[in-house]
């Protein structure tokens, strides 16, 4: 423990609950962190984690329970609020500006101005001698996307810092890192200690959690377990934590499945060597017809662009992919599609436009196919009111915006859409994120038709049991590579995630 151990917390969160309409994200958690320290916090997907740290951040307004700074209660109803409270959150999805320069993204919204205009010199230099105290060398005039990830963040970092942030919010800071890049950051995290600035690190990364953290929180299912100094637990420990041995019984909750042997036959689809830089690298796998290729890792772990990579949405810098034995052309989304390559994205904005109509958004995809030369809307009616359903829509009607459905139903109308053309090959990101248990029930059951029909499905998540429940092999990746295999065998949840959090190395 850092010599901060006795010394008050610099902020104390006590009893905070949130909930989303009926759900009950957090319950009765406390949670705090003193000067110079690093506070890890871990969980599974939907432990409350990130839940936690946006009330902290300002981006959750509405919550119950109180927040100390310095023994004084404050109330946090934006990030501006929250900014104002020397609190700062780097997320995991970087909010630098690529286009501008390096100390354009350090002094946004701060720049120093000479007679009502920006002062670029000396913001420059303000910049570089910002960096500077962190032993960051680099020339603040280039471009930020010019410098490679790891650098982003810690300008990230610096950014926090410069608004004088007392307490910096660590989003999965390395799960994009190599290692290398990893132990320049905790260079960084060490001397920001020294500073006495608090950390709270997030990362499903336990071997990372342990190496930096003073203190180790733990929740599950939006509540805390424990709290315990870093030195007196170990992955194992944390792991048996996360997962809890009570587990509430639902099709997609299950902890442990033996999978069935490896299916014969030629593949229906085949990657050789796929890479794009930054996200993944050498990556062989195949799928065949009737098949379901399970995907897991965590956020960044790469398996999930390299879904947008077989949809066409990515091109891979290297390496081939066949369907049915012909090459299948690459970074074409279009020629995808008509080849029978279809893809759910997590986020449904991507395949969903949910000011449109059901019925527009059904047969977009296939205008030709589905109405022939000319869009009526009759015809578009009496093409999608079947489809909606057969997927089990509620309600079925053509004419309402998309948008006005629950999430499992605006998933149902994505699948309805594809139904309209030829399926080979449907790729799945996320396909049940933000739905109850009966919800994405209904649309793996869906998942399952068009498995039964000859689909070859790969199913990408970063939730084990829904990787579990629905896969016949499995492959896990960590840091963009793929670390393991697994078929016709036992596998456990802690085996998933044991291997998602592999660097390759062991």
């Amino acid at each position: 423990m850092p010599e901060s151990a006795a010394s008050p917390p610099l902020l104390d969160c006590r009893q905070i609950g949130v909930r989303f309409g009926g759900v009950v994200a957090l319950q009765g958690v406390d949670f705090d962190i003193r000067p110079g320290e690093v506070h890890g916090l871990v969980g599974c997907n939907g432990a409350g984690k990130s839940t936690l740290m946006k009330v902290l951040a300002g981006v959750v307004p509405e919550y119950t329970g109180e927040i100390q700074i310095d023994g004084k209660p404050v109330r946090l109803h934006s990030p501006r609020e929250a900014l104002a409270q020397k609190i700062a959150m780097v997320y995991q999805e970087l909010s630098g500006i690529g286009a501008l320069s390096v100390a354009e993204n350090l002094c946004l919204g701060r720049q120093p101005t000479s007679f009502g205009r920006i002062d670029w010199s000396r913001m420059n230099r303000e910049a570089a001698a910002s960096l500077a105290e962190l032993d960051i060398q680099i020339d603040v005039r280039r471009r930020l996307d010019s410098y490679p990830l790891v650098i982003r963040q810690m300008v990230e970092i610096a950014r926090g810092l410069h608004s004088g942030a007392r307490v910096l919010i660590l989003d999965e800071p390395t799960s994009a890192l190599s290692l290398p890049e990893a132990l320049r950051l905790f260079e960084l995290i060490g001397k920001l200690k020294t500073r006495g600035v608090a950390m709270v690190f997030i990362s499903h990364f336990l071997e990372d959690v342990l190496a930096i953290c003073d203190r180790v929180t733990i929740l599950r299912d939006g509540r805390l377990l424990q709290t315990r100094p870093a030195q007196e637990l170990d992955r194992a420990t944390i792991l048996h934590q996360m997962v809890g041995e009570e587990r509430e019984s639902a099709a997609d909750e299950k902890t442990e499945i033996t999978l069935p042997p490896a299916a014969t036959g030629a593949p229906r689809l085949a990657m050789r060597g796929l890479q794009h830089a930054g996200q993944f690298a050498d990556v062989t796998l195949d799928v065949k017809p009737g098949e379901c290729l399970g995907l897991y890792g965590f956020v960044g772990a790469g398996h999930q662009e390299l879904m947008h990579a077989l949809a066409g949405a990515i091109k891979p810098d290297r390496g081939d992919v066949t369907l049915d034995g012909h090459a299948l052309r690459l970074g074409d989304v279009p020629s995808a599609v008509r080849q029978g390559v279809v893809f759910v994205a997590a986020d449904r904005a991507q395949t969903l436009a949910r000011r449109a109509p059901i019925a527009h958004n059904v047969t977009l995809a296939h205008l030709k196919r589905a109405l022939g030369g000319w869009i009526v809307w009759n015809r578009e009616y009496h093409v999608c009111q079947p489809l909606l359903e057969r997927v089990g829509c509620r309600p079925p009607n053509p004419s309402l915006r998309a948008g006005s459905l629950s999430g499992g139903n605006q998933q149902k109308v994505v699948l309805a859409k594809w139904l309209l053309g030829p399926i080979k090959v449907l790729l799945l990101e996320e396909p049940t994120r933000g739905m109850d248990v009966h919800a994405k029930a209904e649309v793996m059951e869906l998942v399952a038709q068009q498995k039964r029909a000859g689909a070859a499905v790969i199913l990408a998540s970063t939730e084990p049991e829904l990787i579990l429940a629905h896969s016949d092999r499995i492959a896990t990746f960590a840091r963009g590579r793929m670390t393991r295999q697994f078929s016709g065998q036992r596998v456990t949840k802690q085996d998933l995630m044991h291997h998602a959090e592999d660097d390759g190395t062991g």
